[in-house]
């Protein structure tokens, strides 16, 4: 792995953990002092707002690092693509407060959330100016994880010195919108080094069709993904929302990990793309793949056994209900893994507009049908399933279209290989459910122990993978070196 391409994802990794570690260490607080109800309303209309930001942004976000990382050694280009997407940017945001003015004075069930949807607006204005894409696409990957480590610190502090009650909620969801308001003017300045923004530049001939494109498939895929919490929270009530959103904390901290791997390497996938450099590219794919299934599995498994354990360190008493959706949802570590290195790391760098059309009107339906017939039944377990079937379409399509498009393959032993290493972590588990019992907290951190050992075991000595023993040998002697000192 080249150097900066291992830089970009030591940053980026850093800045996605903080953005589920903060949160993870005010949500124990905050889940008990708040209630499940209030964290259920929070969840709610932040789900909603995200939405209506969805709406706004359209597919800028995504389209824009890729247009960014191909021009960002011509200025006069970058400005010019600069400008026409936060023109586009600018007009959807406008639409967007307006129906969500609208909705907010007129849409009966939303008339009980009606304060904090005025707070939301804040956040749904600001978002315009938060352009991660621009630095994305720049690979500026220091700068965002400084800026947002800093932010989000203050954040941390915010919450426990202003929420002591349950009548703290509205302050709660305030400080959440305040730290996307931070970053936006901080964004907005630092922007200022690397672009210009001017009106004659526009052109939204140019940019209009890709970006919306895009934006279709934002929004699609936020119908299986996000939309679950907001249809959860007309169909079952703030509670099961709350529930819902305690089994997804955990997991949304784990992906992050992979997150970080596979937002760093589109840029460069795009670069290799553009030379038609294939023999890279499905080196890139066959790695990351081997690396997805090597890490996810034994989390998996490690996951299941202490489900009970994860979701009352997370919430405390009161949240059982979180526990079965928690176990379904924690296989999507291995589902959306995949899905983001065949869609998001391949499709979107190709430029292929149609299979990223395909892909998200598949994953839209089944979410969809799924929410009708399974949220409306089951809850927050429901809610789970349909999520699950959806992403799981989605991968499936997607591997059909990247070997049709990009002739690329993903080579089954891999993933059977790495099962078959993943069953060697059962025993410890198991001994621990059936034989031993051990406070919470001890039996993580001791079950987390013995595993990262079995890890280092299989990956040093039997499966011997290439990135991996790499990594673990520059662990081992970084230890070593500590130690002689």
């Amino acid at each position: 792995m080249p150097k900066s391409v291992k830089k970009n994802f030591a940053y980026n990794l850093l800045l996605t953990l903080s953005k589920y570690l903060f949160p993870l260490i005010t949500y124990p607080y905050v889940s008990r002092v708040l209630g499940v109800s209030n964290i259920g309303i929070c969840n709610f209309v932040d789900s909603l707002i995200d939405y209506f930001v969805l709406f706004s942004t359209l597919g800028v976000g995504s389209f824009g690092v890729r247009e960014i990382a191909r021009c960002k050694s011509n200025l006069e280009r970058r400005n010019k693509t600069f400008s026409s997407l936060m023109a586009i940017n600018f007009v959807g945001t406008i639409i967007a407060v307006v129906v969500l003015v609208l909705c907010t004075l007129y849409v009966p069930s939303l008339q009980v959330y009606r304060d904090f949807l005025w707070i939301g607006l804040v956040k749904l204005f600001f978002s315009l100016f938060l352009i991660e894409w621009l630095f994305e696409g720049l690979q500026e990957f220091k700068y965002i994880t400084l800026r947002t480590i800093a932010v989000r610190f203050l954040y941390v502090v915010g919450v426990f010195a202003f929420i002591r009650s349950p009548d703290d909620a509205i302050i709660y969801y305030a400080l959440t919108v305040g730290s996307v308001f931070v970053n936006a003017l901080w964004n907005w300045n630092y922007s200022k080094k690397f672009r210009t923004f001017s009106l004659s530049q526009v052109s939204f001939r140019i940019f209009i069709l890709p970006v919306l494109v895009f934006g279709y498939y934002r929004m699609l895929t936020y119908m299986y993904t996000s939309f679950n919490m907001v249809f959860l929270g007309f169909c079952s009530g703030d509670k099961e929302v709350g529930y819902f959103a305690t089994a997804t904390k955990m997991y949304s901290i784990l992906m992050g990990v992979f997150t970080a791997f596979t937002n760093v390497m589109v840029p460069k996938v795009s670069e290799l793309l553009s030379d038609g450099n294939r023999e890279k590219i499905q080196k890139i794919a066959d790695d990351t793949f081997n690396i997805l299934t090597i890490v996810s599995l034994p989390i998996i498994i490690a996951c299941l056994f202490c489900a009970d354990e994860i979701i009352f360190i997370i919430a405390g008493n009161g949240y059982e209900g979180a526990i079965l959706p928690f176990k379904i949802v924690i296989f999507l570590l291995l589902i959306i893994g995949m899905e983001q290195i065949v869609i998001q790391q391949f499709l979107m760098a190709s430029t292929s507009n149609k299979s990223i059309f395909i892909v998200s009107s598949v994953g839209a339906v089944i979410g969809i049908l799924g929410n009708i017939v399974l949220t409306t039944r089951l809850g927050a377990v429901g809610s789970a399933m349909s999520w699950g079937l959806s992403e799981l379409s989605v991968l499936v399509v997607g591997m059909y279209l990247v070997k049709k498009i990009l002739g690329l393959v993903f080579d089954a032993k891999i993933l059977l290989k790495n099962i078959g290493w993943a069953l060697c972590y059962l025993p410890v588990p198991i001994v621990f459910s059936c034989y031993l019992e051990v406070p919470y907290g001890l039996r993580i951190a001791v079950e987390g122990l013995l595993m990262a050992c079995i890890f280092a075991l299989i990956n040093l000595k039997f499966n011997k993978n290439e990135l991996v023993v790499t990594e673990l040998r520059k662990m081992m002697q970084k230890i070593h070196f500590g130690k002689s000192r």
